[in-house]
């Protein structure tokens, strides 16, 4: 520019790279708008609800897991019925003891669908302390060539139990276990309805379906909406599934006094637990129940 002095022109050339250089990285550029402002944190009770449901499908997924493995170990190791037995059980010439067992006494199924799994002699109904004749049982009932109508073991007792003598009468305890080898047969045999009183009258499992409304939960329970209850229902006939010897003594006074002994009754054995997700006076929690929904069922 003529007539203009140097150091105006210089002071111009600042002006003009001061306006057109590029804004800082906390600088806006001319034109463009601020960017959106980030979300506010989330609010801490939607927060906690969905933390809460994702413990709660976690806790389901490890329940069914858990139930897989208990259903695999059964069938691999089947919980021992109970039978008790009444013997005759007479000494012998050389000190020892003749325990005889009627064949027709047995339970149903042995020993072809069902071992001895423990055998327990008691020389009276208050002896302190069983016997067990286990494995002299067993060799009798692996011996396949003989079908004697009655079971003979000879057997020799410590002195502390022959000391007394006999009062009462013996009782033998059986344990068994079904053959998990025989697979699927077994497995029919187990979950067979023998109910003397016809197929399903006696105690057993029913599975009901049950929402929330239905059980009149809905106001404090949040999942699950729905529930498959399990219940103990049916008849318990003379000795049918008892749930020990009391429930046996139960069930044979009442034959005798039945205005006098009730009945045992179909109760549960077992239980499912259940994971319920529900509210609180402080916001939602988590519960786990160990006797709300029956697994399995016994007289008692």
């Amino acid at each position: 520019m003529p007539g203009l002095p140097l150091e105006l022109l210089r002071l111009l050339l600042l002006l003009l790279v001061a306006v057109s250089w590029p804004p800082p990285g906390g600088a806006l550029a001319p034109g463009k708008k601020p960017p959106a402002a980030a979300d506010p944190d989330p609010d801490p009770a939607v927060y906690t609800s969905q933390e809460l449901r994702r413990r709660f499908e976690e806790l389901l997924a490890r329940l069914r897991a858990n139930r897989s493995a208990e259903a695999l170990h059964a069938e691999l190791s089947p919980a021992p019925a109970v039978r008790t037995l009444s013997p005759e059980l007479q000494p012998g010439p050389d000190g020892s003891l003749h325990l005889r067992i009627p064949r027709r006494s047995l339970p149903p199924g042995v020993p072809e669908f069902y071992r001895v799994h423990r055998a327990l002699l008691r020389l009276s109904p208050g002896a302190p302390e069983p016997w067990d004749v286990t494995q002299p049982l067993q060799r009798q009932l692996r011996l396949r060539g003989s079908r004697a109508p009655t079971l003979l073991l000879r057997l020799s007792p410590r002195s502390d139990l022959w000391r007394a003598p006999l009062s009462g009468q013996p009782q033998l305890e059986l344990h068994l276990r079904a053959r998990a080898t025989r697979g699927r047969r077994s497995t029919r045999m187990r979950t067979k309805d023998d109910c003397p009183l016809g197929p399903g009258r006696c105690c057993r499992l029913h599975t009901v379906r049950a929402s929330l409304q239905d059980l009149g939960w809905t106001d404090w329970v949040m999942a699950p909406r729905e529930l498959h209850v399990g219940m103990c229902m049916g008849e318990c006939p003379s000795l049918y599934r008892s749930a020990n010897i009391h429930a046996q003594v139960k069930s044979r006074l009442h034959s005798l006094r039945p205005d006098l002994v009730p009945a045992p009754c179909c109760v549960p054995s077992s239980y499912e637990l259940v994971v319920l997700m529900h509210k609180t006076d402080s916001g939602i929690s988590l519960q786990t129940y160990e006797d709300l929904v029956a697994k399995s069922c016994h007289c008692a």
